[in-house]
Order: C-alpha cells, then sequence, then structure tokens
C-alpha cells in the first residue's frame, strides 16, 4: 500500500497587508473619537481631552471674580470693625476725660457743672430720646441737691412752642427731674412728642440749692452736632 504524503499549503501574504490592517484600525478608531466628540458636543458634556481654552479661562476668570468678591466683603468686615473700634475708643477716651474732670476739676471752673446734652431724635415716630449730665466743678462739697428742667424749643403747626420733657415723661410726677448728687448725675429721657411738632432746640435750666445757691441755663440747636444728634429712618 502507498502511504499518502500530506500536503503543504502555501498562502501568499501581501508584503503590505500589515500597512492595510493598521491602517483600517486607525481609521475605525478616528470614527469611533469623532462619534464619541460629535455626541459630547450634541449633550453639552464636557470632554477633557477635547477642552476648549476659552471655557477654561472663562472658569479662571470666574473663579477669580468669585475670589475677589470674598476679599472685598472681607475688607468692608474689617474696616466696619476696626471703625466699630475706633468710635469706641474715642467714647472711652471721653469718658476718661469726663470722669478726670470730675474728680480732678480746674480751678477755673464754676461750683457745678451742666454739659452739653446728647439727643436722638426721630422724626418718623415722634420720639425723643435724652441724655443730659451734671457734675460737680471746684470745691469738694459732699452733697449737691436741685433740680433740672429740660424743655423743647419748636414750632407746632408753624407757630413756636415749647414743651417740657417732665411733662411728657410718665415716669415722673414733677415737671423737673430732681438733681443729688457728689461727684455726677445723668438724666436720662425718653419721650414721645406731639405729633407735627417739630424740635429746633434743647433748653436746659439747672437750679443748685446745695451746696449754694446756683442757676444755671444752656440751649443748644438741633443743628449742633456736638448737642444733637438726627436720626431719621
Amino acid at each position: 500500500m502507498k502511504k499518502h504524503q500530506p500536503r503543504t499549503m502555501v498562502v501568499r501574504v501581501h508584503p503590505h497587508a500589515w500597512r492595510w490592517r493598521a491602517g483600517a484600525a486607525a481609521g475605525a478608531f478616528a470614527i469611533t473619537l469623532l462619534v464619541g466628540y460629535l455626541w459630547g458636543a450634541s449633550s453639552g458634556s464636557e470632554i477633557p481631552f477635547f477642552d476648549n481654552p476659552e471655557e477654561k479661562l472663562r472658569d479662571q476668570v470666574a473663579q477669580l471674580s468669585v475670589e475677589r468678591d470674598a476679599d472685598q466683603q472681607t475688607l468692608r468686615d474689617l474696616r466696619a470693625s476696626l471703625s466699630d473700634q475706633a468710635t469706641e475708643l474715642n467714647e472711652m477716651r471721653e469718658m476718661l476725660a469726663l470722669y478726670r474732670g470730675v474728680m480732678m476739676p480746674d480751678d477755673g471752673e464754676e461750683v457745678v457743672v451742666l454739659r452739653p446734652p446728647r439727643v436722638e431724635y426721630d422724626a418718623i415716630n415722634h420720639s425723643l430720646r435724652l441724655v443730659s449730665l451734671v457734675h460737680r466743678g471746684t470745691g469738694d462739697h459732699k452733697t449737691y441737691q436741685g433740680h433740672l428742667t429740660v424743655s423743647i424749643e419748636g414750632l407746632l403747626n408753624d407757630e413756636t412752642d415749647t414743651v417740657n420733657l417732665a411733662a411728657l415723661d410718665t415716669g415722673q410726677e414733677d415737671n423737673m427731674y430732681s438733681i443729688r448728687f457728689r461727684y455726677l448725675q445723668k438724666v436720662q429721657v425718653a419721650v414721645s412728642l406731639p405729633k407735627g411738632f417739630v424740635p429746633e432746640s434743647v433748653v436746659s435750666s439747672l437750679r443748685l440749692d446745695e451746696p449754694m445757691v446756683v442757676t444755671r441755663e444752656r440751649r443748644d440747636a438741633l443743628g449742633d452736632t456736638t448737642a444733637m444728634v438726627m436720626v431719621e429712618q
């Protein structure tokens, strides 16, 4: 019997076949990327690989704007805090000077000193707050006694009128405030003014009965910022 010899198959491969396969693969990959990019652009999603430089720049500008606004707010808060501290410091200095004058009065001061009142006037609600301060001057007397009358001069229905604050004060029985102190006394008033009354000035009248009879009077105009502060809402 004859033995069959195995047949050998010869496959001829074109020398540029690998280039065709590589080209086909590269084309398929490019088509895939293009389809993905078009889908991402149509859906509005961002593809990091294809980020637009202008978009990046806009994002950076927006971030810088947010940081700038935050820095400006911090600066405003700091300025407001410094302003409040400066106001408190000035008030402490004024109070220190006041108490120094009370405890160690100058030789040229009078027996009793009537300070300019501090007034807050609310023109919308027709309300008025007043703080008046009386303190000793020269001498070292144990007790100062007397009374203080505070009136507001102004216009009511285009006519001159005067309002006694003690008469409007529900916590006050008399038309004057009693004064009794050794170093100083503060009189605080909070009242509602008659409707239509327009205040123009504050008249403070002090009569001291002890240790001697002394009278003092001062008139402070509404426009005098050292005596009165307008408050309008």
